[in-house]
């Protein structure tokens, strides 16, 4: 399951999960007002250890996801997308960082623009496992380390964190709530030359 505890915080390592494909998210939530929905009660925070990209031009970031409301809050927390969930939390960003990705309509032969993010980490719960969920306690705060999953321009900008937290219900996802972070400001670089 990849995780790890400290006395005040449980820490979830999300780095080794296999790549999301990129899904469409249209609108997104907006970063000019951070926050959270009724149904996930949490203070996102993002934040990202260095700006030197990897040689892929990707990079670490940790998702700081802190309960704000007052009952103990479940949260999936297993990184196996190969089991049956009922309950994912997707961790994404969005920022005019993330180089633009296009795609050729094989039908017209055009060049298109993907409007589409990649996601940072999605975890997993299974509603007849208690071991797949943590129960979160007011005040309380977990550690999702994650990528970026996308490939980012060098240069200062401005990123913002999202979560989304669903459960599958009659076949289909239905979401049960939201959060957004306050934009954060990194300048990105490539890695030095050895």
């Amino acid at each position: 399951m990849l995780v790890s505890s400290t006395q005040n915080q449980l820490a979830i390592d999300a780095t080794k999960q296999p790549s999301q494909p990129p899904r469409g998210r249209g609108p997104f939530p907006g970063s000019a007002r951070p926050g959270h929905s009724p149904g996930l009660p949490v203070q996102l925070e993002l934040q990202v250890p260095t700006g030197e990209l990897r040689p892929d031009g990707t990079t670490l970031v940790d998702f700081m996801i802190t309960n704000v409301g007052t009952d103990p809050l479940p949260l999936p927390i297993s990184v196996d997308q190969n089991m049956d969930q009922t309950h994912s939390l997707t961790l994404w960003l969005t920022s005019a960082a993330i180089k633009d990705a296009y795609f050729i309509d094989q039908r017209t032969g055009v060049r298109v623009r993907i409007e589409s993010v990649g996601t940072s980490a999605e975890l997993y719960a299974r509603s007849d496992d208690p071991k797949t969920f943590h129960v979160l306690p007011p005040n309380k705060t977990i550690r999702v380390h994650a990528s970026s999953r996308v490939v980012l321009n060098t240069g200062r900008h401005s990123l913002t964190g999202h979560a989304e937290l669903a459960r599958a219900l009659y076949g289909r996802n239905e979401v049960v709530g939201t959060a957004d972070t306050k934009p954060i400001r990194k300048t990105f670089s490539q890695p030095a030359a050895r």
